[in-house]
């Protein structure tokens, strides 16, 4: 039987990551947006909370995809956000700056 491909994630693990991944996307955002207005420095835990977010969430989307099927184009997104934060975070490590 084939599955439907749907936009939003079907099961509860696929909604939690989803939307876990957005607030993540949207912390990082919000600290560039609001030290560049400001002129102002953000801490860095706030960064690193952001981007654990994103790591952690978007490697819980891909389980929701391979695990549970759940064949969703926005859980897609998130799996491709998530292992992007994870090559940024293996950047910073290997070429620190």
């Amino acid at each position: 039987m084939k599955k439907k491909i749907s936009i939003m994630p079907k099961t509860r693990i696929g909604k939690i990551s989803f939307w876990l991944v957005v607030l993540g996307f949207v912390l990082v955002y919000a600290q560039y947006w609001t030290a560049m207005a400001f002129k102002i420095s953000i801490p860095a835990p706030s960064g690193m909370l952001a981007m654990i977010l994103i790591i952690i969430f978007g490697i819980t989307s891909m389980i929701s995809i391979l695990k549970y099927r759940d064949y969703a184009i926005l859980l897609f997104l998130t799996s491709l956000i998530g292992i992007l934060g994870i090559l940024f975070a293996i950047g910073e490590f290997l070429f620190p700056h």
